[in-house]
């Protein structure tokens, strides 16, 4: 870029020697070069490009606010909060019916391993609700089984099942004559490894 006595010698214009450092100096203070400009021009547009950014953006959040004017936020939170309520209560039943069947299956299957013979009537013996809120459920269960198994009034329901007399067939459900009902009971009886109820007298 040329300077200022550059260009006025090119034009004729001779500058003395004395004033040459104070017309540098007039110069310098009054006037920028093109460079310059240009780099305060990309400052500034950068700038106002920021301004309308931050106006389009405030703009945007009042039409958002202006959308919950209306609104009855009391109302909407405790909507919020209803629905919350109501996630957690849907979550917990079904939290609660997924342990309530692994505890069942564990019951059942630990009852088998047992050589149980009824487990309905052996799970009316157990305590229920204390092995399920047993941290240690399948070794809880199976002391449980053990001390049934041990028991006079209960051992009889564990063990390898009583064959079936011959010629009786299946008892439970079937009618062959006289009372259904003592049938039955008899049947059941068996099942659960029981002397007859003449015997039991």
């Amino acid at each position: 870029m040329k300077n200022i006595l550059t260009i006025l010698k090119e034009l004729g214009i001779e500058v003395p020697a004395d004033k040459e450092a104070g017309l540098n100096s007039a110069v310098a203070e009054n006037y920028k070069p093109v460079a310059d400009y240009d780099k305060q021009k990309e400052k500034l547009d950068a700038a106002n490009q920021t301004i309308e950014a931050n106006d389009t953006a405030i703009k945007d959040l009042q039409t958002k606010l202006d959308g919950f004017k209306n609104v009855d936020v009391s109302g909407l939170n405790k909507r919020i909060s209803d629905l919350e309520a109501e996630k957690a209560n849907i979550q917990k039943e079904y939290d609660t019916k997924i342990a309530d069947r692994d505890f069942d299956d564990l019951v059942k299957e630990s009852i088998t391993a047992a050589k149980g013979k009824n487990v309905r009537a052996i799970t009316a013996l157990l305590d229920v609700p204390a092995l399920k809120a047993s941290k240690n459920q399948k070794e809880d269960v199976a002391a449980a089984l053990k001390a049934l198994t041990e028991k006079e009034d209960s051992k009889m329901l564990f063990g390898e099942p009583d064959p079936t007399p011959a010629g009786t067939g299946k008892l439970i459900g079937q009618v062959r004559g006289g009372n259904s009902a003592a049938t039955e009971e008899a049947a059941m009886r068996a099942a659960m490894g029981l002397p007859p109820v003449a015997d039991a007298k």
